[in-house]
């Protein structure tokens, strides 16, 4: 997997789930009550708002590393 990969699925809206050490993770999406959409990423049922694929890349983490480290592994 790639950011290139995870860039095309948070664009096709498509939701993507893996794991690591033995913990489910989830990227899908959702919006708030104004209609403004949003990334969920996070173990599941945890998951954490990101505004955009950049604001994911830069802060999104499992356990503790970060998501964008993890990508080549998946």
């Amino acid at each position: 997997m790639t950011k290139d990969d995870i860039y095309y699925y948070i664009q096709s809206k498509k939701e993507f789930e893996f794991v690591f050490k033995g913990k489910t993770y989830v990227l899908n999406y959702d919006k708030d009550d104004s209609g403004k959409e949003f990334i969920v990423f996070g173990q599941l049922y945890e998951g954490k708002r990101f505004e955009s694929y950049g604001d994911l890349m830069n802060h999104a983490k499992v356990e503790n590393h970060f998501f964008r480290e993890l990508l080549e592994d998946l």
